[in-house]
């Protein structure tokens, strides 16, 4: 069987309403210095969603933007991934909500991932999957988070890096005239659940769920920590990133028969710009090829790496750009794109 090219044909994307400013978090925490948060970070601004406002809430507003976009035409569309921390429901799947908000076909698949930082890697290997086996042939995959719900505001390090945020892209087997269309290639995943713990939202699950006590304990926090509570050991996450990331970047790049300087363009999870930074010296990338924009979105957990896209420069027929996931779980996982005109 002679499998189709499939592509990544669109990308939109939507932040959090609420615009956090360095000196907004230096007005809130007095002894905090801005060089403590760029030293940490290198995060200049992030964003919140608001209270009542859902993860799939951020995802509709991106999907939004990519269905009206001229080129794309939201009834073809017969399959939706959507993936995220933070699903609506325990039941019914969020998908089917966003379904019926963007207004698709009823003759359209509907699932939800509950994946963080790897999460684009896995949503773009189940649609290519999906159109491999004819399943479906345009899906649209929406990534969206809003970790700012689940931070403490005594945990500082974590409102410094976490922003809210979702993207939505158009997967399909055809190129479309007029948009940008990146073949997607081959796959490389990983997981290590020994660092589970490391990068975890205590209370937010069937598996010690937030009770009276813990509720009572945070009943002045203005969100009542009901969403649960983040916790991250940032020794251990930079320390899982410096070991782990070189090799993955190693085995999807042999994977394709490349080397790091065949790869026109890396985008990797947008999770520390102090983090990237390290990882880019280590694997002797130059600042050109090495994009980042976490800067001025902050950390939007599963949606960084498709938001970063955005930020490609003009590329040329046949560009490589290799998109790298990595983090909470352990997981990472990697993948090559080339762009097709």
């Amino acid at each position: 069987m002679e499998f189709p090219d499939v592509y990544i044909n669109a990308n939109e994307y939507f932040l959090g309403e609420i615009e956090v400013s360095n000196q907004d978090l230096l007005n809130e925490y007095p002894k905090l210095t801005e060089k403590e948060i760029l030293d940490f970070c290198a995060v200049k601004k992030r964003f919140a969603s608001r209270f009542d406002q859902t993860a799939s809430d951020l995802g509709i507003e991106a999907a939004k933007k990519l269905l009206n976009r001229k080129e794309i035409d939201k009834d073809k569309i017969d399959y939706i991934i959507f993936i995220s921390d933070a699903l609506d429901h325990k039941g019914p799947t969020t998908a089917c909500y966003i379904q019926r908000e963007l207004g698709l076909s009823e003759n359209c698949g509907a699932i939800d991932i509950l994946h963080g930082c790897t999460g684009f890697i896995y949503g773009l290997n189940l649609a290519k999957s999906l159109i491999y086996s004819q399943t479906a042939a345009n899906i649209l995959v929406i990534t969206a988070d809003n970790p700012t719900k689940v931070i403490h505001p005594a945990d500082v390090q974590l409102r410094m890096l976490f922003s809210d945020g979702a993207a939505a892209t158009l997967v399909s087997k055809d190129k479309i005239p007029g948009s940008e269309n990146f073949k997607i290639n081959q796959f490389v995943f990983g997981t290590d659940g020994k660092g589970f713990e490391n990068l975890i939202v205590h209370r937010s699950g069937t598996r010690n769920p937030a009770d009276i006590s813990f509720l009572e304990e945070n009943k002045n926090v203005p969100s009542g920590m009901k969403w649960g509570r983040m916790e991250m050991n940032s020794a251990k996450i930079f320390l899982f990133a410096f070991r782990r990331v070189p090799q993955l970047i190693k085995q999807v790049t042999e994977k394709h028969g490349l080397t790091i300087d065949d790869i026109d363009y890396f985008i990797f999870h947008q999770a520390n710009g102090v983090m990237l930074e390290f990882l880019r010296k280590k694997l002797k990338i130059p600042e050109s090829k090495f994009i980042v924009n976490i800067e001025n979105t902050g950390n939007t957990v599963s949606a960084t790496i498709p938001i970063a896209m955005n930020t490609l420069p003009k590329l040329k027929n046949g560009d490589k750009v290799l998109l790298a996931g990595f983090g909470i779980g352990y997981t990472w996982g990697a993948t090559i794109v080339d762009y097709s005109e």
